[in-house]
């Protein structure tokens, strides 16, 4: 078994309290002792940072792919090769690369890393694919909402049917893009939808994204699915609830422009209750991602108000001043609650 160096401690200290209050045998506590590995790096973490910072750089090639009608028309040039062929022949390698992480799942299903990595080959030639779809003469004067529509369904599909998070996660992403650009296409030329902007709208979509989740913790199958979901809505509405904070409801950057930040406090308020809520919320029913979510973007609110109240009005010397004190308070709160962590930690392991 491997341990990290902190689960180490606990667990000799342990074993050397229940050796000298005679609880068990020295040579028992020995062969307790060599049954565990200290490990002194952690590769997982590593791997995992790897694989979403890889991750993360395919999103935006692939959203520059998809958005550039040129680079998919040069491409389809240097290839020589008609769009409609290249999407087929694209549908086909995913198709095999879905399959491929499905029997490489069941062969190794301790390496879910590696596994969710080659799903990942195949979510990025299935976008390639309706890319090359939307080329082709017969659909190229679809509008991009509905390939966007293609894109969330197919994913959708696929990780409720592989059970696969990482497909899951494209296809919230999907939604989330699908969503705004129909809000885009239906929205009059002031940039207004039923009386709200684009950052409002994305309220909406991340409450819908939440309710999602609800519905799949219902649902044994899909229960591996239900924080993932959570994550993401969470993300969506906290960060689109900061975004109406500073550009309110207003259909462009001109009549933003000419209106005081003090116009935006009702939704700055909204923002940080949301945000106290979920930190209440959190410490209440011990949800750590509530409570992570709180901290963080309550912090994020709150210097974002303090920027943009005091930037102009204040001298910069005692602006980062007050800055820097700031940080230093919560650097040391934060210390000081690490550290109670950590003797309750110890306590239990006496």
């Amino acid at each position: 078994m491997k341990l990290t160096k902190r689960q180490a401690k606990a667990v000799n200290h342990a074993l050397t309290h229940w050796e000298s209050e005679g609880m068990i045998q020295a040579d028992q506590a020995s062969e307790l002792r060599q049954s565990y590995e200290v490990v002194g790096f952690d590769w997982k973490l590593l791997a995992v940072y790897s694989f979403w910072i890889a991750i993360t750089c395919f999103i935006i090639s692939i959203a520059v792919l998809l958005a550039d009608d040129y680079l998919m028309e040069l491409l389809a040039k240097i290839i020589d090769t008609p769009a409609s062929v290249l999407a087929v022949i694209s549908a086909i390698l995913a198709a095999l690369a879905f399959r491929l992480g499905f029997q490489r799942r069941q062969r190794f299903p301790d390496k879910a890393i590696s596994n969710e990595a080659i799903y990942f080959f195949g979510v990025l030639l299935s976008a390639v694919s309706v890319g090359f779809l939307r080329e082709t003469s017969l659909l190229e004067s679809l509008h991009i909402v509905w390939f966007l529509l293609i894109l969330t369904v197919l994913y959708a599909a696929l990780a409720l049917r592989l059970s696969s998070m990482l497909i899951w996660m494209f296809a919230l992403l999907g939604f989330a893009a699908w969503g705004l650009e129909l809000i885009s296409l239906l929205a009059e030329p002031g940039g207004y939808f039923l009386g709200l902007n684009l950052p409002c709208w994305m309220i909406v979509i991340a409450l819908i994204v939440l309710g999602g989740s609800k519905w799949l913790g219902r649902l044994s199958q899909y229960v591996t699915l239900y924080e993932p979901t959570r994550f993401v809505g969470l993300l969506y509405l906290l960060s689109a609830l900061w975004l109406v904070s500073i550009f309110g409801n207003y259909e462009n950057a001109a009549e933003w422009s000419q209106v005081s930040q003090l116009r935006m406090l009702p939704w700055a308020f909204l923002s940080g209750v949301v945000c106290v809520t979920l930190l209440v919320f959190g410490i209440r029913q011990e949800d750590k991602l509530a409570r992570g979510f709180g901290i963080t973007f309550l912090l994020i609110n709150l210097y974002t108000r303090y920027f943009e109240y005091f930037w102009d009005a204040m001298h910069k010397t005692l602006f980062f001043a007050i800055l820097a004190l700031s940080f230093w308070v919560i650097g040391s709160q934060a210390e000081n609650l690490w550290q109670l962590s950590r003797r309750g930690e110890n306590r239990s392991a006496d």
